[in-house]
């Protein structure tokens, strides 16, 4: 039995939640064991520590030259790490979990389950899609045969997860396959996240796109995509799709300033890092120190510090991490017996938010 659902509550449903100085951003705080008011000022470090942080220069030390034509392919790898960094989110991230719970604590989907009622679990099931509490945008269930009981969810939907359903005494009673995502809301994020034209294609078919520019309706088969007068370069992804198979994602990456081209690739690298954390920020809008660091951290990978204009850290992504002692604008820093990029900028008054990213 399946049902495929057209309540906005599941096609794409995802997005403004996710990027609002919310109880949403507050809830995944406290879910991570970290207080929405934390404000930890490290005023001291031990001497020997000091040894464990060296500034060693500008990104541009000991490069012999600029990106040149690897300029793009630079900003590019990022911008792909970031949209992988998207889907291992919407796969394992916090919220996954969370949800993960709620079906398995479902006691009217175990009953089904256990009694094989195809009608009690397409309201058990329904139940579980269109609350407005969490985020599930397609769930089947299946009995203790595996058998399919019921399907409620969207028909473009990415990154499956699966668990099994017990009776109260933790014999398996069931199955479920779920996700958080759609394909329609990875569009949404990676926009609003990294902003290239996007576009999600299942069976070589366009299923969802949204960006500055228009993908062809086919899977492009090369690595170049010409829009009116732009040349773009296009950056295929193979990720999992619902309930099987995998679907494609194509990020259309503009091409770089002229300009650019001189600045070393570590360089580059930085900077794209840092203009998605920026923009990011943006996106969260009004929130505290260590939602923007959290947030930061799960979509770059960076480890992320946020410090006062005297070097004394506010809080940090993960926590706990003290971080270098002293932290330089920019450049590269060794720390933890590895070489790190970094980028800062302001993220509130007399708070600078620091990333340190690695050299790739």
């Amino acid at each position: 039995m399946s049902e495929t659902a057209t309540h906005s509550h599941v096609e794409g449903k995802e997005i403004d939640r996710r990027f609002a100085a919310s109880a949403y951003n507050r809830r995944v705080l406290r879910n991570h064991g970290v207080s929405g008011r934390l404000r930890v000022a490290l005023v001291a470090l031990a001497a020997g520590a000091f040894a464990s942080a060296l500034y060693t220069g500008p990104a541009s030390a000991g490069a012999t030259g600029g990106c040149g034509s690897a300029t793009s392919a630079t900003r590019a790898a990022v911008d792909a790490t970031v949209v992988n960094d998207i889907y291992a989110n919407e796969l394992a991230g916090g919220e996954v979990t969370r949800d993960l719970g709620e079906v398995t604590g479902s006691s009217d989907l175990v009953t089904a389950a256990i009694d094989g009622n195809r009608t009690a679990a397409l309201a058990a099931v329904k139940r579980i899609v269109y609350h407005p509490g969490w985020h599930i945008v397609r769930l089947r269930a299946f009995g203790g045969a595996g058998r399919v009981l019921a399907d409620v969810g969207g028909p473009y939907v990415i990154a499956p997860v699966a668990g099994v359903l017990r009776a109260a005494g933790g014999a398996v009673v069931g199955s479920f396959l779920m996700s958080v995502q759609d394909d329609v809301g990875v569009t949404k994020l990676e926009t609003r996240i990294v902003g290239d034209p996007i576009g999600i294609y299942v069976r070589r078919k366009l299923v969802a796109q949204l960006g500055a520019a228009r993908l062809p309706a086919r899977l492009p088969s090369g690595s170049v995509v010409r829009r009116g007068h732009v040349t773009y370069q296009a950056v295929s992804q193979t990720y999992d799709a619902f309930p099987t198979g995998t679907l494609q994602a194509v990020l259309l990456i503009a091409p770089s300033p002229r300009s650019l081209n001189a600045t070393p690739c570590a360089e580059v690298r930085a900077d794209e890092f840092g203009r998605i954390a920026r923009r990011l920020v943006t996106r969260l809008g009004p929130a505290d120190l260590h939602g923007y660091a959290f947030w930061i951290r799960v979509y770059t990978g960076a480890q992320v510090f946020v410090r006062d204009a005297n070097g004394l850290q506010l809080t940090s992504s993960p926590v706990p991490d003290v971080g270098p002692p002293v932290l330089p604008e920019s450049g590269v820093v060794s720390y933890q017996d590895t070489s790190w990029l970094v980028y800062s900028f302001q993220v509130a008054a007399g708070a600078l938010l620091y990333m340190l990213i690695a050299m790739g």
